[in-house]
């Protein structure tokens, strides 16, 4: 039977109390943000849990750190953040899906709203291969991936973006491309393992300068070679959405400067 971990990444916990609130039922790395550097290791019916605290910050940074704890003896890695609950069956159903397709070095999962907030990301209807295009809204949350393939690939998260950093977004869009530019073998699952009870951003202020110049950035980074293509468009998208103040010229401006930052680094 493969072995599944989840790795939650979350902040200023006490105990691990967190793992019966996500309903969790496998082994789990907890990567916890507060001030304190420790780590503890406890057992939830026979299933090994470690809380790895640390006193940095940054989302990318602490997901890279549970990454850094994984055992060897691990099959299957699950991302997850503190706001999902998981079903009853995930560990099963996730396990059934790469039995059912042994090609897959990764596979990305639906998960459905547990609040009034919904999230973003258009429902997976079938089982498919993963394109630039069907994953671009996606995050990293109820994405399972092979060990051998994540050690393989030498995926990790960049730092430089993310919650607690000045690059306040796109960690998970920059890790997905990454997965694609390596040619990691990725499908989308319609299979759902988990609700996500979502709170309001901890980040997004709006469709602002910042966003925008971020935004810049991501594109830079996923998309070295056609990232000021790709600027004129969204730029375009932009200015014509109602929630967005600004104009078609200082969104392109924004995206444009986030871009020459990455380009000059």
């Amino acid at each position: 039977m493969m072995k599944i971990v989840v790795v939650v990444t979350t902040m200023h916990q006490n105990d691990l109390s967190l793992y019966s609130k996500m309903n969790l039922q496998t082994d789990a790395i907890i990567a916890n943000q507060c001030d304190s550097d420790l780590i503890e290791i406890s057992h939830f019916n026979q299933k090994r849990v470690y809380m790895v605290s640390t006193s940095g910050r940054g989302l990318s940074r602490n997901r890279n750190i549970a990454l850094a704890h994984l055992p060897q003896k691990v099959d299957v890695v699950v991302f997850s953040d503190d706001d999902l609950i998981f079903n009853e069956n995930y560990e099963q159903a996730i396990i059934d899906e790469f039995e059912k397709h042994p090609f897959a070095e990764a596979i990305k999962f639906n998960i459905h709203d547990l609040s009034d907030r919904k999230i973003s990301m258009k429902r997976i209807t079938t089982f498919e291969k993963a394109t630039r295009k069907n994953m671009s809204s996606s995050g990293v949350c109820a994405l399972a991936i092979k060990y051998d393939a994540l050690v393989r690939y030498n995926l990790h998260f960049n730092e430089f973006f993310g919650a607690g950093t000045n690059n306040y977004c796109g960690e998970d869009t920059i890790f997905i491309q990454e997965m694609i530019n390596k040619k990691v073998k990725l499908y989308r699952s319609p299979i759902d393992v988990a609700g996500i009870f979502q709170k309001e951003s901890s980040w997004f202020n709006g469709y602002d300068h910042r966003y925008f110049s971020v935004c810049g950035k991501v594109l830079a980074t996923c998309y070295p070679h056609f990232c000021k293509i790709l600027a004129v468009r969204s730029s375009f998208r932009f200015s014509r959405n109602k929630k967005c103040k600004l104009g078609f010229f200082e969104i392109l401006a924004d995206y444009f400067g986030g871009i020459k930052d990455i380009k000059r680094n």
